[in-house]
């Protein structure tokens, strides 16, 4: 086409021809790409659409009922009353299996786009998710044997297993914790574990070991520290009873008993003019106390508080938006992150200290030399000042299982203990004359093995502690293979979850059943003890407080000499009573909610009044 000439008023005006393929051409990209760009973000909703529908259908095909998970949190602060994680997200479980009616009360969920996860509070599918034939976790089952029955020794289910897989549910530990014994996987897992029960486990089930007798006294050491608290707080509020948070004072006396047993060194805030302390600080702070080194003070006040602080950050990340996305969105883009790097910085520097100051022969010490933790022939993998990375992960996880766990269980049983003033009557009964039989002098108690295993209602006293409030109120497993559970009802066929889906087992759920468990909400010692209360969740896989399998609690061993040890301790020297539980209010409903976090603490702290025990 040519340009024409056309004239206006007198002024001559040359038109151009339009060309509607150059024009079309000139704005393709500015129309294609965003419709380009549409088509991929509608095709990628759908894919998820259709992933989650999948997912759906696959629980429902193996008669789960089926909910949908939607993130909570985009970023979170723990202190925060409104974003506060709330101890319904564990007890509202029960009731919801009620509900729904799936089989053994199970049920499924599809977390983000496509991950299956199968919720379960029974015993029969945990053991066979666990992939065990039979479970008992009471010490007294061992009594059913006939006496002339041959001994034989168990091999350890870790021999001829690599574990059930944690990953990817775990990952979320891992800036926390690294790969060690808690979150490896696979042969990985299996040579970490050998050489923490080689180090740290392996003859403490003698009371003539080594191993043992350093245990225990460093157990009754720990009791001493607890109990120097309390003097000072007499002396320092000038009362008969102090009214006191007793959380602080149980974590700052098992960190201690942790520190001192894989190190075999006394920390600094536990040494005053180069020799052990008799008498500590009535907290954290350094203040009431300035004969101690301020510097070592505040470096275990920073230290507990970042523990309290990491376990809600790692729950709440589970929770929020940034677990369903890539790691590198969660650290570029998530307050969150940095929040948890700030947390973990006081954590680190805590466990670099006791690398660096374990005495050799301890069981720090030993684990070093292991391949597995950066030992002989181990890979060149250390950190800026030499510590192996896989020795640095264990060592945190170490002191955090280590004072975490015994000391939420302790303040979950003194506070129960102050609010029923006879059990806690009869059980410093007990402890006074089994005291009494062992010749253990009041004025320097030591209590040993052979007197805990005497102490048989305190011995159920922590396994009704335990039962109504698990330390880790669930644990979760990848199921690598289908894994069959038999039907729950005869004329109903058999359940198969499916290969690749999460189990989520509530432990707290399982000890909360009320089809194992009589009037499950109340704390009765005595069902412990007395055949006719005796309950079926005891022997058929209901109590699990460890958990189970290959996988359960490394430390098992250790905490049934520390928490004996230290109750029967402290019970013997002081009372603890809640003030509003003198003015007769229902115990019931003075019960600590729960502090949600991966592991649980009773919210708020436990205050109560603490007096010398009269003689009884």
């Amino acid at each position: 086409m040519e340009a024409e000439q056309v004239t206006l008023q007198g002024i001559s005006v040359e038109i151009q021809p339009i060309s509607f393929g150059k024009l079309a051409m000139a704005h393709l990209p500015s129309i294609l790409l965003p419709a380009v760009f549409f088509c991929i973000i509608s095709l990628a909703i759908l894919f998820a659409l259709l992933r989650r529908k999948y997912t759906q259908r696959l629980l429902e095909s193996c008669g789960l009922p089926t909910l949908h998970w939607r993130p909570r949190f985009v970023n979170y602060k723990p202190f925060e009353d409104e974003q506060k994680l709330a101890s319904s997200s564990i007890t509202r479980i029960l009731p919801r299996m009620q509900r729904l009616k799936g089989p053994y009360g199970m049920y499924g969920t599809v977390y983000g786009i496509s991950t299956a996860v199968v919720h379960v509070a029974h015993p029969v599918p945990t053991k066979a998710i666990f992939g065990i034939s039979a479970v008992s976790t009471n010490s007294s089952s061992d009594s059913s044997r006939p006496s002339n029955a041959p001994k034989t020794r168990r091999r350890s289910s870790v021999v001829n297993s690599t574990g059930a897989s944690k990953a990817p549910a775990y990952n979320h530990f891992k800036n926390f914790c690294g790969e060690g014994v808690f979150t490896a996987d696979g042969d990985d897992w299996k040579a970490k574990r050998a050489s923490v029960m080689h180090c740290l486990i392996k003859g403490t089930n003698s009371s003539l070991s080594e191993a043992s007798i350093r245990l225990e006294q460093e157990a009754n050491q720990s009791a001493d520290a607890f109990c120097a608290q309390i003097k000072q707080l007499q002396l320092d509020q000038h009362k008969k009873r102090p009214s006191t948070d007793i959380v602080p004072l149980l974590q700052r006396a098992t960190v201690g008993l942790i520190y001192r047993y894989i190190t075999h060194d006394e920390p600094n805030w536990q040494k005053r003019d180069g020799k052990q302390q008799k008498n500590g600080p009535s907290s954290f702070s350094s203040s009431s106390s300035p004969s101690y080194s301020a510097t070592s003070m505040s470096q275990l006040q920073t230290y507990m508080e970042s523990i309290i602080r990491i376990r809600m950050i790692i729950l709440a990340q589970s929770r929020s938006i940034w677990f369903l996305l890539p790691r590198w969105c969660y650290r570029l883009f998530s307050s969150l992150y940095k929040d948890e790097e700030e947390t973990l910085g006081p954590i680190r520097s805590f466990a670099e200290e006791a690398c660096h100051r374990a005495k050799p022969g301890s069981p720090l010490a030993n684990l070093s030399q292991r391949s597995s933790h950066g030992g002989v022939r181990a890979n060149n993998n250390t950190e800026s000042d030499g510590i192996h990375k896989d020795l640095l992960d264990e060592t945190i996880t170490l002191l955090f299982a280590g004072q975490d766990t015994s000391a939420a269980t302790l303040s979950w049983t003194l506070h129960l203990l102050s609010l029923y003033p006879d059990i806690q009557t009869k059980l410093a009964e007990e402890i006074k004359t089994i005291f009494e039989e062992d010749a253990i002098c009041a004025e320097k108690p030591t209590v040993g093995r052979k007197t805990i295993v005497k102490l048989h209602y305190l011995d159920a006293v922590l396994k009704e502690s335990m039962r109504l409030y698990p330390v880790a109120p669930f644990v979760v497993r990848k199921l690598t293979a289908e894994v069959p559970v038999p039907a729950d009802n005869p004329k109903e066929p058999s359940v198969t979850l499916p290969a690749g889906s999460i189990a989520c087992i509530w432990i707290y759920g399982l000890h909360h059943n009320p089809k194992f468990w009589d009037r499950p909400n109340e704390f009765r010692p005595e069902r412990w003890l007395d055949p006719q209360q005796k309950d079926p969740g005891q022997t058929n896989g209901a109590y699990m407080p460890f958990a189970s399998g290959p996988r359960n609690c490394v430390g098992q061993p250790l905490a049934y000499i520390v928490l004996r040890t230290l109750l029967s301790r402290i019970i013997s020297e002081y009372e603890f009573r809640d003030e509003k539980q003198r003015r007769g209010e229902d115990p019931g409903v003075l019960r600590k909610d729960m502090q949600a976090g991966f592991t649980v603490l009773p919210n708020g702290g436990v205050t109560l009044t603490i007096h010398k025990r009269q003689q009884l």
